[in-house]
């Protein structure tokens, strides 16, 4: 899973990619305004420039050979089409449509086919297929006139008039409406309706306006020969301007749609993203407090750990450091050597580090007997005499069959004299209880 700064960059790169197609759609909306206006007002024109052509045309060739821009070749030998696409990309799928519908058919048609590309998307598609561009022109203005189509009409007149092709078609996009272009193929040389029998190439193919030919009673001075040489060569110039005006206009709408849709697509993507920056933050912070309160536990069991070493440490040196037990006074002289003496043996070996039980005889209430009972229980220093409870105590003395003594609940206090080394305390403790020195 990428990490929240990932996710955050990544958030501030999809923001600045929806600034710029929220900017490329308004430029486009305010393009398309205009391109739908000349294209709607062209078409009236060009569909009534058609009809009049239709009817100098019949009454030109009912008495004589018409113009060569219309007459049809016998034999269909070279072909050439004029591809119109966009400059530049960001248009969605407009640009690859009309190039797969031009190059389909021209497949189609079987013949050796020339290219002349409007446009650098469809020159540059044009030229990786391997396909034969013989002339280009790109950097078209968004608002074109006559005089922007008159050298690629030029050229393809001239070359038509001097026989090198026999048949000249234009593909291009033909604008429907904001949310429909559809990618066409029209016949502009010979200026007559396109007729085949392929039913693949004829959907390609846009119908001719239905326009009614003939019936018209006109006057044509000087006569309709000449009239046919006037107006065929610049109504060839029109229907490419046409198509150049209906493939603008799908191209800024097409780009339009496009980037709305980029933009809604960024805007949901960013959601998707604020989502997931959240649930990782909120893993990193999760994490995080996982591991300062394992780290707490550790230290806790740690402080604890070391707090029992430090009491034990402790426990040992108050046992070490408990002096030995006072000798009692004696009456007599002997009895003090005699005492000096069984010292002496003991003082040995402590100083060799020969641990020996405490004297809990020194405890009002216990005997010799209570005392080795208590022994035999564990409970063989003044320490653990002053930590056992009352209960192990009387455990103690019941398992050695003896009776209980009445003092029994001082014996851990008492001992507790003796630990701290605070044998007057102990004695005055032991006054109280009652006992008399011998």
């Amino acid at each position: 899973m990428a990490s929240a700064r990932d996710i955050k960059k990544r958030i501030r790169s999809v923001k600045n990619i929806a600034q710029i197609t929220r900017a490329l759609e308004a430029s486009s909306a305010s393009r398309v305004r205009r391109a739908q206006a000349r294209v709607l007002a062209s078409r009236a024109f060009a569909e009534k420039a058609w009809e009049i052509l239709l009817n100098v045309q019949s009454a030109g060739g009912a008495g004589g050979a018409l113009h060569p821009l219309l007459t049809p070749r016998t034999e269909i030998k070279n072909v050439k089409i004029v591809l119109i696409t966009s400059d530049r990309g960001l248009a969605g799928a407009f640009n690859s449509n009309i190039i797969r519908v031009a190059r389909r058919f021209g497949e189609r048609l079987g013949k050796p086919i020339s290219w002349v590309a409007i446009g650098r998307k469809g020159r540059d598609s044009l030229i990786r297929a391997g396909q034969n561009v013989v002339a280009e022109f790109s950097d078209i203005p968004s608002d074109p006139t006559i005089a922007t189509v008159s050298p690629v009409a030029r050229v393809t007149i001239d070359e038509f008039l001097k026989g090198e092709v026999d048949e000249v078609f234009v593909a291009y996009t033909d604008y429907i409406n904001t949310l429909t272009q559809s990618p066409v193929v029209t016949r502009l040389l010979p200026l007559i309706p396109y007729q085949t029998e392929d039913q693949v190439a004829a959907e390609y193919i846009k119908s001719a306006p239905q326009v009614s030919s003939g019936g018209k009673d006109y006057e044509y001075e000087p006569n309709p020969t000449a009239i046919l040489d006037e107006i065929v060569p610049r109504f060839t110039i029109l229907q490419l301007y046409q198509a150049l005006l209906e493939s603008q206009a799908s191209e800024h709408s097409a780009r339009m749609v496009a980037m709305r849709n980029a933009s809604d697509n960024a805007a949901g993507l960013i959601e998707d993203l604020t989502l997931a920056y959240n649930k990782a933050r909120q893993a990193a912070i999760t994490n995080e407090i996982l591991d300062i309160v394992g780290g707490a536990n550790a230290l806790q069991a740690s402080i604890d750990t070391m707090a029992e070493e430090i009491l034990q440490a402790h426990r040992l040196s108050m046992v070490d450091d408990v002096p030995a037990k006072p000798a009692k006074a004696s009456s007599t002289n002997a009895s003090k050597a005699s005492s000096t003496a069984a010292a002496a043996p003991v003082a040995e070996a402590v100083a060799e580090g020969v641990a020996e039980a405490d004297d809990l005889t020194i405890v009002e209430g216990i005997g010799k007997k209570m005392a080795a009972a208590l022994v035999a229980a564990g409970i063989d220093s003044y320490e653990k005499l002053a930590c056992a409870s009352e209960s192990d105590l009387r455990a103690a003395i019941e398992n050695a069959g003896m009776r209980l003594s009445p003092t029994l609940p001082t014996w851990a206090e008492q001992a507790g004299y003796a630990v701290r080394g605070d044998w007057d305390g102990l004695k005055q403790y032991q006054a109280q209880l009652g006992r008399r020195d011998s």
